[in-house]
């Protein structure tokens, strides 16, 4: 999940500071300000993000399986 987040933040950070001075004409050092300001909101978001998606309960098997299940 960590190496997911870094990934996501490196390559956030990365685009962030890239259209940043080319789209946007952002000066040099406001660029540079943007990688790590956007990769690390990145990084929370995804760890965040998979965090609470691995928080919901898995799905209860069919109807049918449990019945089988119980009467063997």
């Amino acid at each position: 999940m960590a190496w997911v987040g870094l990934i996501s933040g490196f390559f956030g950070g990365l685009l962030a500071a890239v259209l940043g001075y080319t789209v946007f004409a952002l000066p040099l050092w406001l660029s540079l300000a943007l990688y790590p300001l956007v990769g690390s909101l990145a990084l929370f978001a995804t760890i965040g993000v998979l965090l609470m998606r691995g928080r919901t309960d898995p799905p209860q098997p069919p109807a049918v399986l449990t019945a089988e299940l119980e009467t063997a």
